[in-house]
């Protein structure tokens, strides 16, 4: 594989070394200014600091029509001093009383006009700061990683303004440098770009060019000059919170209260890197995870939602997701154990989740382009509690204390391309087995963003106290074009049967080969009644790693267009042709379940959300070429905004699974024959989520989430699996049908109180239930889980934003 790795690296760079040049969009430069006069933020450009700053205009749209001049004229002026830089934007608007302006929660603009900007300190598209504003005053803030979605979690301390006017609208906004990380040297060079959303037409403008047919945004951004003999400020900030916290549970009598206190601390070590730090971290009021049944061999993937381990981690989230912050007091490694070793024995308690005592991340880049992160995290001692027939107690240890660690360093290469070091480890003691992966990726771009080639290669290691060590690999290689209408991609990737990063991260399964080879054809501008288009053929083959045996064969198509009228609509296919040979639903090393040749596909459309009802619709069957075996989902999910304050989204699905077959359990039998059991079933799946959300200004918001998913399964017949794939039917008697329903309620006010602060009010209400199998109808299974056993909680969170430069310039009283 080594010498396979060299050629392809060598291969991939003598191909972008000799392909044809390509013109590149030209950069816009802005001049600043520097102002003595400071600004007062109250969205009039009225103040004597405007009058000296240097006017951006002429937008370019980048939605519809991607290259034409902007439908409405925007003003931008950008000026500086030694605290902050000032942007004051004049939105005409030919039609004021059409703008639309809707009252949402910070970090969603709704269905509204707005204006933002993009600020790439270093001019190298690694990392961009994105801050947006709606004519109510909603913000938005973002981070903005090289070929990396928005990070919406990141959030800084900025002010803004917004003001109706009769001729458009008006913005003034300021941001303090504290909020920014730039290279500490007398001379700036930012990469800059301002954006506007006019809602009304689906208009979406740039003051430079973005060309939709070129990979990136931030990547073609203009540029800012002038800024100079700014310093980098003392960055140290500090947000205590304290919490209250009282729960009623059906199974006992009374309710259970408890309160909390920590804090998160931010420093800046130098003008680069920053170290965040959350003390005894409280996340009671983060939603409530989307439980369902697995009936699958792959464990269950469950979005992080805890502040701290979502924003500023793009150094750390790579794209195998050898970094899942979701281990981090996760359930106790040895906390199953407890039930079969104490089944004689009554468990008065034993967590699910460990106790995280802190956690810290160092992050930052130099002005060459050096990026480093570090994450760092530990959780305490976590005991189960079993007290025997005589009533004696014991505290059994689930996981000792564990720490829990990843380096990334990363340097940024000319064109966009960049090589990137990384190692995550896990140690729980030493009695105990310690992880390690250790890792790089290399990206290689060409000068005008048109082909790249990428390469990764992973290598994870296991220590035990007492056994044998074990190591595992894994690689993904890639070539292909990624700008223009026309792109293509070959990728590779691989992992051994010993390859294994879920101590950190999260690994679906391993022992696998895939190749995939992809064409994309893409329309950016209107032509006939569309107003875009984007589609895809793929080929993917897949096998195993040890050994060298078949798995799967797929052809995979994907079409989706934007029409005229702004409904959007898609289909998505996949073909298999051959059948896959499913080496893991048997959960046997060594065994294999044949599956048969399946057709899917999946259609959809989705309206222009302007209208104030709306409803997106989503099917999706598969076919096999077995009678009677297919599935079929549907997915409504209507919405009603009733005013620019209130809405209401219900999104409901149902699906059948008919004559599925899966895995039931395995044993020995008398003659040490392995024995697998496959049971054939019907599986019925409703989901109903009710989200809705009240807005009563742009620092309060009320919000509901209700979500209820019912399962039921009924099982028809049971086979033995054969070493062949096949399966033959026995006479095996077992009552595995099963009825299983979640229900979640999760309602939150949320009061921006001050700059980076906030109250939060939170009430939960869950229940996870089996029930009666003879029950059918929907509305009966719904009533009965309303008498099962449940839990309330209410909750409270004040957290307070500290600033040390605000605190030392606060003035004494007295």
């Amino acid at each position: 594989m080594s010498k396979f790795f060299k050629k392809f690296i060598i291969l991939g760079i003598a191909i972008l070394l000799s392909l044809p040049s390509y013109s590149i969009i030209s950069r816009k430069i802005l001049q600043v200014k520097r102002t003595g006069d400071i600004p007062i933020i109250d969205g009039l450009l009225n103040d004597k600091a405007w009058q000296i700053a240097t006017v951006a205009s002429n937008f370019v749209q980048v939605d519809p029509y991607n290259g034409a001049p902007a439908s409405q004229k925007s003003e931008i002026k950008f000026i500086y001093d030694n605290e902050a830089i000032y942007i004051g934007a004049m939105l005409y608007d030919t039609a004021p009383d059409s703008i639309m302006s809707e009252l949402s929660k910070r970090d969603e603009l709704g269905v509204s006009d707005n204006f933002g900007i993009h600020i790439d300190p270093f001019n190298d598209a690694k990392t961009t700061y994105g801050f947006f504003v709606n004519p109510a005053g909603v913000q938005l803030d973002t981070k903005i990683p090289q070929n990396g979605h928005d990070d919406k979690n990141w959030d800084a301390v900025w002010d803004s303004r917004v003001r109706m006017v009769d001729n458009g609208w008006v913005i003034e906004i300021r941001i303090p440098y504290a909020a920014l990380r730039f290279p500490k040297k007398n001379i700036q060079l930012w990469g800059i770009n301002f954006f506007r959303e006019i809602k009304r037409y689906r208009e979406k403008d740039s003051w430079n060019f973005v060309d939709k047919g070129i990979s990136g945004t931030t990547t073609q951004a203009g540029q800012a000059k002038g800024i100079s003999n700014i310093a980098p400020p003392l960055r140290l900030s500090a947000v205590p919170y304290v919490s209250g916290y009282i729960e009623n549970n059906s199974d006992i009598v009374g309710w259970g209260k408890s309160y909390g206190y920590g804090m998160d601390v931010k420093f800046g070590i130098n003008e680069s890197f920053t170290l965040d730090v959350t003390l005894i971290p409280d996340f009671s009021q983060v939603q409530s995870d989307d439980k369902i049944v697995n009936l699958s061999p792959f464990e269950t993937f469950y979005q992080e939602r805890r502040p701290f381990f979502t924003e500023g981690t793009e150094l750390f989230n790579r794209r195998d997701r050898i970094f899942y912050s979701r281990r981090v007091g996760s359930t106790p490694i040895n906390s199953s154990n407890v039930t079969d070793e104490y089944e004689d024995e009554q468990i008065l308690s034993n967590p699910d989740a460990t106790q995280l005592i802190n956690a810290s991340k160092i992050s930052g880049k130099t002005k060459s382009g050096l990026g480093l992160g570090i994450f760092n995290a530990m959780t305490s001692n976590t005991y189960a509690d079993v007290i025997d027939d005589n009533g004696n107690k014991q505290r059994v240890l689930t996981q000792p204390f564990s720490n829990y660690n990843m380096v990334v360093v990363d340097q940024s290469l000319k064109n966009n391309s960049y090589v990137t070091f990384y190692n995550t480890n896990v140690y729980r003691g030493n009695k105990e087995y310690m992880a390690n992966v250790s890792g790089t990726e290399v990206r290689f771009v060409d000068k005008n963003n048109f082909y790249a080639v990428t390469a990764q290669f992973n290598l994870s290691q296991k220590y035990y106290p007492d056994e044998d060590n074990e190591f595992g690999h894994s690689y993904r290689l890639s070539i292909g074009k990624i700008s223009g209408k026309f792109k293509y991609n070959y990728s590779q990737s691989g992992m051994s049967d010993t390859y294994d990063h879920n101590d950190l991260g999260y690994l679906r399964n391993n022992n696998i080969i895939n190749h995939r080879l992809s064409f994309d054809y893409n329309e950016f501008r209107p032509f006939w009644k569309v107003m875009n288009m984007y589609n895809q053929i793929s080929f993917e083959y897949a096998s195993l790693y040890k050994p060298n045996e078949y798995s799967s064969f797929e052809i995979n198509t994907m079409t989706r267009s934007t029409l005229r009228s702004f409904t959007s609509i898609g289909l998505r296919t996949q073909f298999e042709p051959v059948g896959e040979t499913d080496h893991f639903e048997p959960r046997v090393d060594g065994w294999i379940y044949k599956k048969p040749a399946k057709y899917y596909f999946n259609v959809w459309i989705s309206p222009d959300y302007r209208k104030n009802f709306t409803t997106d619709i989503r099917f999706e069957y598969t076919g096999t070429t077995e009678s009677g075996r297919n599935s079929l989902k549907l997915n409504l999910s209507p919405r009603v905004r009733l005013s620019d304050q209130f809405n209401i989204k219900l999104t409901s699905e149902l699906k059948y699974d008919n004559n599925s077959y899966g895995y039931v359990y395995d044993s020995l039998n008398v003659t040490d024959e392995q024995v697998i059991i496959f049971g054939q079933r019907d599986v019925q799946t409703v989901t109903n989520t009710l989200e809705s959300s009240y807005i009563f200004n742009n620092k309060s918001s009320l919000s509901l989430r209700l979500r209820h998913y019912w399962i039921k399964a009924g099982y028809k017949n049971y086979y033995n699996l054969q070493k062949d794939g096949s399966l033959n039917q026995n006479d095996f008697i077992d009552d595995n049908d099963f009825n299983v329903n979640a229900f979640n309620i999760d309602m939150v006010y949320t009061w921006n109180f001050a700059p980076g602060s906030e109250l939060l009010l939170v009430y939960k209400n869950a229940i996870y239930a089996d029930m009666d199998n003879s029950v059918k109808n929907y509305f009966s299974n719904l009533r009965n889980t309303f008498d099962s056993p449940m839990t309330n909680s209410f909750s409270i969170k004040i957290l307070y934003y500290l600033d040390y430069l605000k605190l030392k310039k606060k003035p004494k009283r007295g």
